[in-house]
């Protein structure tokens, strides 16, 4: 569902810091994001494109639940992001961020959203 991931590297000198943030997967779309607090944001979910999330500030707490069938199945898992929080969204996942204040992240998708037949889906029963 949510996949949290390890920074590969930390490198800190008198000039400041490097931190390897991802070494991992094919992008094919980069999305910056801002998002006031208290908004409801996503509540869909893509059947085959995995999205990563880089958080660069602010504090959101996401909900995820599985899908099959196109229906939500199981329990929904509650988190708590924050920025410098980097983790996967993987497909078959339906995903509801609502920032808690004002918050800023990069969003990847290992598949370009294609306008015409875009890989995102929602489900008929929504929980917020």
């Amino acid at each position: 569902m949510l996949r949290f991931i390890n920074k590969y590297f930390v490198h800190t000198d008198e000039r400041g810091s490097i931190e390897g943030l991802i070494n991992q997967g094919h992008w094919q779309e980069l999305n910056l994001v801002t998002s006031e607090a208290g908004v409801v944001r996503g509540n869909h979910y893509h059947q085959t494109t995995q999205e990563l999330f880089i958080i660069l500030e602010g504090e959101i707490e996401i909900q995820v639940q599985d899908i099959n069938n196109g229906n939500l199945t199981g329990s929904p898992s509650t988190y708590r992001v924050k920025a410098g929080d980097v983790f996967l969204v993987e497909p078959m996942t339906n995903h509801i961020f609502i920032p808690q204040i004002f918050s800023k992240w990069i969003n990847a998708l290992s598949v370009r959203m294609d306008k015409d037949h875009p890989d995102f889906y929602r489900t008929e029963c929504q929980h917020a």
